[in-house]
């Protein structure tokens, strides 16, 4: 893995290599500032944004208009607001508007991730809550038992073993 990185450095020319995440964040960053920015948004003859040509336009790749999140759900809300028509009714404060939109509604979705994340760890919790206070129990019992069988050795008699509770 080690000299796989070093390979990957040295073809790539830069000292830092970054995984997907790193570089979906970034094109989701370009993206947003292309639309504060107050550029308008390349529509195609139906209305619908063109993606092709703002793939173009932000040198963001096309396959992430697809594939990342993040990206994808700041195009729906352009979209669904309307902000994909034509470069007359584009407004500074409308575009604003519509990625404060997209940063709640990713926000929203964050902290229902995180509260389902929550939940399952406080569900696996009390599974090993439950879990460790039976082993305390098998442990008390299996100490007694060995402590019965050193009386038992000790003295040669039979130690009784008390009724269950």
């Amino acid at each position: 893995m080690k000299s796989l990185r070093l390979v990957a450095k040295k073809c790539l020319g830069r000292s830092e290599v970054k995984n997907g995440r790193d570089v979906g964040r970034e094109h989701f960053a370009t993206l947003q500032a292309f639309v504060k920015s107050g550029s308008s948004v390349p529509v195609g003859r139906d209305g619908a944004v063109n993606i092709s040509e703002l793939a173009r336009v932000t040198g963001i790749p096309k396959s992430s208009f697809y594939q990342n999140p993040d990206v994808r759900s700041l195009i729906a809300t352009l979209r669904d607001a309307g902000e994909a028509e034509p470069a007359e009714k584009d407004t500074q404060a409308s575009e604003e508007a519509i990625v404060s939109s997209s940063l709640v509604h990713m926000e929203a979705q964050q902290t229902q991730r995180l509260e389902g994340r929550v939940n399952s760890l406080e569900q696996q919790n009390a599974i090993l809550v439950a879990e460790n206070a039976e082993l305390r129990r098998q442990l008390r019992d299996l100490r007694q038992q060995l402590a019965r069988q050193d009386m038992m050795i000790d003295t040669g008699k039979r130690v009784v073993r008390p009724p269950e509770e």
